[in-house]
């Protein structure tokens, strides 16, 4: 795909950038008057620096400047990162469905995507704008634009870069799973060039591109252990346990990716991420003492560089409401928090047999737009009625105690409270090890400042438990590492872990974090052998065509830029 040229310019928490992208394509443009140019960074390199890389981070956060979206054509809340990874994630399995009425939108519940949706534009555009943004800026600083006359300052640079190059390799951990053989753009690639697909074939392009992001993180991970092994970055940023903890997820997939398993890779980094970090909170496994501190208004305080010593979030997107920031300046945007708690919930008509109210999750605004499938349900001890579950990852839904209908009767907006359960994870109270902490929960308001959690050490925990049970090590160990998790959720420990069993507790576990739809193909079951309801738009779930393991590359990017699509699309 073809970049025309644009700036960066803002800072983590308050920014002016927008970019401009038309549907059809990533021309990038700028459109802020505000916007910053090169030409004045030398004036302050330490600064510009600071905005520059900020103008990165941003990107991750929110959509573009004056709440203008970065996708033009596509909504600008559905074009944020989170969202984006949501969409592609989530929306097509077995944990949670969209129910509102779009014709593009619509078919993600059923997981039935062509080539030509606006949807999968958006998405897709989505994860190639933050890896533009992110070359960029490697850009700006190799052209000599920042005059770094110091060794302070070339340091200073130099970690920017590594940060650039590690929130790129998480944009591409997104892409390649998704859309497999994706083109490939790194600093290398100049504005107004064409990123290219590595190879016209499918595996082959698939395989290349996995090699050179992993490859790359492995040389980060590898200058941090040699220069700065106790890299701890600030609030907000990433460093190595970003990268590390990335290398996880990329070789956790390495089969489906390359058709070569590397669990001894996937464990080893595992381990050291939790060598790292596995120390104080829930048993003194790095764990939040309560579930839901990782989900909470305060939950900033449980990521990397945040107040508490436990940082089990380890790579986490910043929120801020106005109403807390002394500054009087937030960082907000309609996904990650937001999204995640008022996405599910709504204030029940006062005629209706069922219960549910935004003062309930302390939030000033409501949806209606989502409902759990009954599958995932299941996946969860309960009583007789479905109603009750002594597993405390529950505690939030709505459930038949508050009247809400289990079975996806349909999956309309209009039938929202008798057509699935709320599995509901964030709120807007503030947590402590005991749950709600009402004294110190913030106002009630539209969006929310609670941080969301990208990659959570509880995942770290499973990754590495599932590479032991697939001959990486002991199984005594992974029995162990679970069971943190699972006793965590006030559930009985195994003594004895089989891979369905692991795969069950990541389900419950990781629910609505963007891991269901690569989880369910690295398993095998979601092409075939696991059906759930609506599943390729039949009521009781059908299987998928063999294609469907990735969705297709855009169509318009197909034939502007002369990228081979995806096979049988």
């Amino acid at each position: 795909m073809k970049y025309n040229k644009f700036f960066l310019s803002g800072s983590v928490i308050a920014a002016a950038m927008t970019l401009g992208s038309c549907v059809g394509d990533l021309d990038l443009t700028p459109t802020d008057p505000s916007q910053l140019t090169p030409d004045q960074f030398a004036s302050d390199p330490s600064g510009f620096l600071d905005k520059s890389i900020g103008g990165v981070y941003l990107q991750y956060a929110t959509y573009g400047a004056n709440g203008d979206a970065s996708v033009q054509g596509f909504d600008g809340g559905m074009s944020t990162f989170q969202r984006a990874v949501f969409i592609l994630e989530e929306v097509p399995t077995d944990e949670a469905s969209w129910i509102p009425a779009d014709a593009d939108y619509g078919l993600f519940q059923y997981g039935i995507i062509p080539a030509s949706n606006t949807v999968i534009m958006g998405t897709y555009s989505r994860l190639y704008i933050n890896i533009a943004m992110c070359n960029q800026f490697m850009q700006t600083v190799s052209d000599g634009y920042y005059n770094l006359t110091t060794p302070e300052l070339q340091a200073k640079a130099d970690e920017y870069i590594r940060q650039a190059r590690i929130l790129r390799a998480g944009a591409y951990w997104y892409a390649i799973d998704n859309f497999g053989n994706v083109p490939y753009a790194d600093e290398n690639v100049r504005m107004g060039q064409v990123a290219p697909q590595l190879s016209t074939d499918f595996k082959e392009g698939r395989k290349q591109v996995y090699e050179r992001v992993v490859a790359d993180l492995e040389d980060i991970v590898a200058w941090y252990k040699d220069n700065d092994p106790n890299n701890r970055p600030a609030y907000g940023y990433v460093g190595l346990d970003v990268a590390e903890s990335l290398l996880v997820k990329f070789y956790l997939n390495a089969e489906v990716y390359t058709g070569t398993a590397a669990w001894d890779k996937c464990l080893a980094h595992a381990e050291a991420v939790i060598g790292r970090l596995g120390k104080g909170g829930f048993k003194n496994s790095g764990l939040c003492n309560n579930y839901f501190q990782n989900f909470g208004a305060n939950n900033k305080e449980f990521a990397i560089g945040g107040s508490n010593p436990v940082n089990e979030i380890i790579w986490t997107i910043p929120q801020e409401q106005t109403s807390q920031n002394p500054s009087g300046v937030g960082l907000m945007s309609f996904a990650n928090s937001t999204f995640m708690c008022n996405g599910w919930i709504g204030d029940a008509p006062g005629d209706a047999d069922f219960t549910c109210s935004m003062a309930d999750y302390n939030s000033g605004n409501g949806w209606k737009c989502m409902v759990a499938r009954p599958e995932f349900v299941e996946k969860f001890d309960w009583d007789a009625d479905y109603a009750i579950s002594p597993d405390k990852r529950t505690e939030w839904w709505k459930t038949s105690k508050d009247g809400f209908g289990m079975q996806n009767v349909s999956l309309r907006q209009a039938e929202w409270g008798s057509n699935g359960y709320l599995a509901v994870k964030y709120t807007n109270w503030a947590m402590d090890d005991n749950g709600v902490d009402a004294a110190n929960s913030p106002a009630a308001t539209d969006q929310l400042g609670g941080d969301y959690a990208m990659i959570r050490l509880a995942e770290i925990y499973l990754s590495a438990a599932e590479a032991i049970l697939n001959g990486a090590g002991s199984s005594a160990k992974a029995v162990e590492y679970v069971n943190y998790i699972r006793e965590r959720a006030g559930m009985v420990p195994y003594t004895n872990l089989n891979l369905i069993e692991l795969q069950d507790e990541r389900c419950r576990e990781l629910y609505t974090e963007s891991t269901r739809r690569s989880d369910l193909i690295r398993y095998g079951k979601w092409i075939s052998g696991y059906n759930w309801s609506w599943k390729n738009q039949v009521a009781n779930g059908a299987d998928f065509s063999s294609n469907f393991n990735v969705y297709p590359l855009p169509s318009t990017t197909c034939a502007r830029n002369g990228y081979t699509q995806n096979p049988n699309y």
